[in-house]
């Protein structure tokens, strides 16, 4: 049986969603219960990278570090989270 994790681009298959109080990381391969698969979040005040389980996502894992990381360097930067113009305070 094919598996269509190893058959999409990992560029491909990762959502980042931009949401009021932090990033979201899910598999776009993986639905579960009409939802991708969360793998991770990135609370804007905190910026402590939190990972939703120990199982799937390990070829995911170093593009959302990756993403992580940039967001987390620009820690004390105003973030747009909304295309009406609203930020929030990074690391605040």
């Amino acid at each position: 049986m094919n598996d269509p994790q190893n058959t999409i681009d990992p560029t491909e298959r990762l959502f980042i969603g931009v949401y009021p109080v932090g990033l979201v990381y899910a598999d776009r391969s993986v639905e579960i219960q009409g939802d991708y698969k969360r793998l991770a979040f990135l609370p804007y005040r905190s910026l402590i990278l939190e990972w939703a389980s120990t199982d799937g996502g390990s070829d995911l894992r170093q593009l959302i570090e990756t993403n992580a990381a940039k967001i987390v360097a620009m820690r004390g930067q105003y973030f747009p989270v909304s295309a009406s113009g609203q930020t929030v305070l990074l690391g605040s």
